[in-house]
């Protein structure tokens, strides 16, 4: 499942490429707090984490994109020595408009996509399940071709408790700030 993400990704990326005077690509990476929302993730503390990501501006209005995000650590309430890792892996696509921010340009969208969550904890079986994410942002030019934004998901995926068999709704929501860069 890697190599084919990998592959995939490798070769949109050099399709990319040969568009790129076209002025519709935008690639950036973000900073968020993975907050946990559901009561199956409550015992969890909130975690910190970085995205970086793609996007193909298709028209005026859609985007599509591919993404890699990586949480540093959700640390168990009960016990701190107990950490679980996620990485994700997916393809989104958002819904925009342009807009001025007084003398700035920059755009309001909204965002929906599907990922691959690799959840790892030290002593547990490494964990692959597919979810969802939705949210919201904006972005403001801070300098030709350059953006800083602020954005807002909720992401969800379904997973079973290794102790106990039992089904777990996975929820959260990640504030992020974001840079991107246009060409």
């Amino acid at each position: 499942m890697k190599k084919t993400m990998f592959a995939a990704a490798l070769a949109l990326s050099f399709g990319a490429l040969a568009h790129a005077a076209d002025g519709k690509y935008q690639v950036g990476l973000g900073l968020y707090d993975s907050i946990p929302m559901s009561s199956d993730f409550k015992d969890y503390k909130s975690s910190l984490g970085f995205n970086v990501y793609g996007d193909y501006k298709i028209n005026d209005t859609f985007a599509a994109g591919l993404e890699l995000g990586d949480t540093f650590a959700y640390t168990y309430k009960a016990d701190t020595s107990i950490k679980e890792n996620e990485l994700v892996c997916g393809v989104r696509g958002k819904i925009g408009k342009s807009m001025d921010f007084g003398s700035k340009k920059g755009n309001i969208y909204g965002i929906v996509g599907i990922a691959s969550h690799r959840a790892s904890s030290a002593g547990y079986k490494t964990v692959t399940k597919v979810g969802y994410n939705l949210g919201a942002g904006a972005q403001m030019e801070i300098a030709p071709q350059w953006l800083v934004g602020l954005e807002v998901r909720y992401h969800a995926f379904k997973m079973t408790d290794q102790d106990t068999g039992e089904s777990l709704n996975i929820n959260g929501i990640a504030p992020t700030l974001t840079v991107g860069y246009s060409f």
